[in-house]
């Protein structure tokens, strides 16, 4: 019965009550010397310098200046970030000095070698805190990283990796355990964090190259971001130890979704590729799609690209309705447009006025071309039902400006010049002519009722002679 209440499962109440006392023992003893309080008092003044000094250099950099070029702008926008660094950094580096320092005079170092570990950890902690600013990415460093430190500087991270190590299970012929887990977890949120900001800067440095134009800087953009994120997952799998030959399955399912589920994705992703190397569409085009979009290139996206309408809408098209649609690219080898007006005239009208009046208005349009091979045309293209109808043509030298704008100034000057000439607009009219004139126009009497007497006093009879004699006049 002893034994029962001396030990629950494997857990041993006699063992922990030992290694309780042999802790109080060790801290007792450490207590009862002198060097002990000497090195917190030294460790104490550290601390203090270090926040002190920290203080100090932030409330400096929060100071503003005048000076207003770039490379001091982004500087002074990252500074209060390094700045919160100062304080746990300095306290690292004079903590390391007063070890030796106690090492050598007081002979004896197991606090301030504590308290470097301690200051380590602050040092980790306020990075994370200020440099990280994705969350998922802060909470793994919080929660994963500095617990992970902390047990590392205490000698206590073989024991936890240990016990998460035989915590295992099978996958195939893959063994995973939670300590493989939290380890992928890890590393795979720093290297991808990692890929997101190489990807960035990557990006802003070949926008940069004024010697490419932009089809090739964004192609050379997309191929970098998906080297990279292939470097960084292999890389990933290595350093978790994750064999590679054994993805094969995980090959052969990922085959099989691109052939079904995910067939449109891969579609669109290809066409992306296909539209960078081929330069049919870049940014800044002014497109429009065969289902009547309209607007300018403003994304070429790995899945879909972004035009923007000119009512403000931004509509995502994917880049295969690039390739599998007709699409009319106003800009691409010229941003000239021709602009068509139909104007109509009367008949009668005086055809060589008529046709100066339309012509003069382009011609005299200051957005008009001046180009020999783009200039104003004026066209008689028919005699319709009410009018004669003239086109007339021509182009302005940027569609950019808008082509609406252009055609309605026009308009205004051909009406003004046509009104000037006496020369009308007509509207559609139609002549009814009547072959049957049997037809008795004039307003007919009501008839009387029935029952009623002749107020004019005559008979119905007589009535109806006189209806006959009208009739026969009538033929």
């Amino acid at each position: 019965m002893a034994e029962t209440d001396s030990s629950i499962g494997d857990i041993n109440l006699a063992d922990i009550a030992a290694e309780t006392a042999s802790l109080k023992g060790w801290v007792m003893s450490y207590l009862e010397q002198p060097q002990t309080y000497s090195q917190f008092a030294i460790i104490a003044a550290i601390v203090a310098i270090a926040l002190v000094v920290g203080k100090i250099v932030q409330k400096k950099i929060a100071e503003p200046i005048e000076d207003d070029r770039d490379k001091i702008r982004t500087i002074r926008k990252i500074a209060p970030k390094l700045a919160a660094l100062i304080a746990p950094g300095i306290a690292v580096v004079l903590l390391i000095a007063a070890n030796r320092l106690s090492l050598r005079f007081i002979e004896t170092n197991e606090v301030t070698e504590t308290a470097i570990r301690l200051a380590t950890i602050w040092l980790m902690w306020t990075a994370v805190r200020s440099l990280v600013n994705s969350p998922f990415i802060r909470t793994i460093g919080m929660w994963i990283l500095i617990p992970a430190a902390l047990l590392h500087a205490f000698g206590e991270l073989g024991e936890v990796i240990d016990a998460l190590e035989a915590a295992s299970f099978t996958v195939g012929k893959l063994e995973l355990s939670a300590y493989t887990i939290v380890k992928g977890l890890v590393l795979f949120s720093i290297l991808f964090w990692l890929g997101k900001f190489l990807s960035q800067s990557g990006g802003e440095y070949i926008r940069r190259k004024d010697s490419l134009n932009i089809s090739t800087q964004e192609l050379l953009v997309k191929l970098f971001d998906i080297v990279l994120y292939i470097i960084l997952f292999v890389v990933a799998l290595d350093l978790i130890g994750i064999d590679l030959t054994a993805l094969t399955v995980f090959s052969g399912a990922l085959g099989v979704g691109l052939g079904f589920g995910l067939q449109k994705i891969a579609s669109n992703f290809i066409s992306g590729i296909i539209l960078l190397s081929e330069r049919s569409v870049t940014l800044g085009n002014l497109v429009e799609m065969d289902n009547g979009t309209f607007g300018y290139m403003r994304k070429l996206g790995a899945r879909a690209s972004v035009i923007e309408t000119f009512d403000g809408k931004e509509v995502m098209v994917p880049n295969e309705d690039f390739i599998t649609s007709r699409v009319a690219n106003l800009t691409h080898s010229s941003t000239s447009g021709r602009i068509e007006v139909a104007v109509g005239v009367a008949y009668g009208s005086d055809l060589k006025v008529a046709h100066d009046c339309i012509l003069s208005a382009a011609e005299n349009y200051e957005g008009a071309s001046r180009q020999e091979d783009y200039l104003p045309q004026c066209f008689l293209r028919s005699f319709g039902d009410s009018s004669v109808d003239f086109l007339l043509t021509f182009w302005v030298d940027d569609v950019h400006s808008g082509r609406w704008r252009a055609q309605s100034d026009v308009m205004f000057t051909i009406w003004e010049n046509l009104k000037e000439a006496g020369i009308e607009i007509p509207f559609p009219q139609r002549d009814i002519h009547i072959k049957d004139a049997n037809i008795d126009f004039r307003k007919s009497e009501p008839k009387p009722e029935k029952g009623n007497g002749n107020e004019s006093g005559e008979s119905d009879e007589g009535t109806d002679v006189a209806r006959q004699d009208d009739q026969d006049e009538a033929a």
